[in-house]
């Protein structure tokens, strides 16, 4: 008992690389991260290139944002971006996308077992998390380029996609298996529900409030964060969820300022809502260590 007990301290105290799974990278996990982000930064500078005085989106229906301003960056209306950082600013979000996805064929490929997280054993969640992050890169990304009532869908839509990826990890970490003799993987589960869901919300963005359905997925994460931490046998490591709570905070705070037009001027590189986009992309990545962190007894 007690060598059983001493091993899982040992376990518990490894360093964080290899409590999250991150030791011993591949290179082209690497590659696939980096690589893919760098080809979605060069298609758009072609494309700014290309259509930088050009009204492309004259004959799209506007968003309320283009005809009443909502954040403080200067609008360009005949540009393909007609706002620029935060257009720029998505790629956080693409970068984070690329490399989830890479992390998730180096997870299928190791095949951990569920002792060393729900994560390890469900690559298909992470994948779907990655998918999710390059639908809000891309999503977002359209809606600040356009300013059009179609941008603002694919932008809210990749919100709820993202959301749901998360409450799949936490209901996942709760139920990984049936209890059905053969142990049946739920995964197929929650995946299906995820991508439904996203579907669903994205196509009928217009007949929900997306503050109402984010708190019940916020909720899920507050339970399951409460529960595990009473939970004997099952470790995580609750500073990266603190963490992610911190980013979520600070980006509000910001986002606020800046429709309120107090952070920076309509002209300045840091603009309040890029910002946004960046400390919500870092909250998915420390949502993301956070499960991955998971350790069992």
């Amino acid at each position: 008992m007690k060598h059983t007990s001493d091993s899982l301290e040992k376990r518990l105290r490894m360093k964080s690389t290899e409590r999250l799974k991150l030791d011993r990278l591949p290179r082209w996990v690497h590659v696939v991260g980096l690589g893919g982000t760098l080809l979605v930064f060069v298609l758009l500078l072609v494309i700014y290139a290309r259509f930088h005085d050009v009204p492309v989106w004259a004959d799209w229906v506007p968003a309320r944002e283009f005809t009443h301003p909502k954040y403080s960056e200067r609008i360009y209306p005949d540009s393909v971006f007609r706002t620029r950082m935060n257009t720029w600013s998505n790629l956080v979000y693409i970068c984070f996308g690329f490399y989830a996805i890479a992390l998730a064929v180096h997870d299928w490929r190791r095949k951990l077992p569920l002792e060393r997280g729900y994560p390890m054993v469900a690559p298909a969640q992470t994948f779907l998390f990655g998918l999710a992050g390059l639908y809000l890169g891309f999503g977002s990304g359209f809606f600040h380029a356009s300013l059009t009532r179609h941008g603002q869908q694919c932008d809210v839509g990749a919100m709820y996609a993202t959301l749901f990826c998360l409450a799949s990890f936490a209901l996942g970490s709760w139920w990984p298996q049936t209890r059905a003799s053969r142990g049946w993987p739920t995964w197929p589960l929650w995946a299906g529900l995820v991508l439904a869901g996203s579907v669903c919300f994205t196509y009928h963005k217009w007949d929900y409030s997306f503050s109402d359905i984010s708190r019940y997925m916020f909720g899920v994460l507050f339970v399951f964060a409460g529960v595990s931490l009473a939970r004997p046998g099952k470790h995580l490591q609750i500073r990266w969820f603190f963490a992610a709570l911190l980013a979520l905070g600070l980006g509000a705070m910001i986002r606020a300022l800046d429709i309120t037009d107090k952070f920076t001027g309509p002209d300045s590189l840091f603009q309040g809502h890029a910002l946004w986009h960046v400390l919500t992309c870092l909250m998915y990545v420390f949502m993301f260590f956070y499960f991955r962190s998971e350790e069992r007894k």
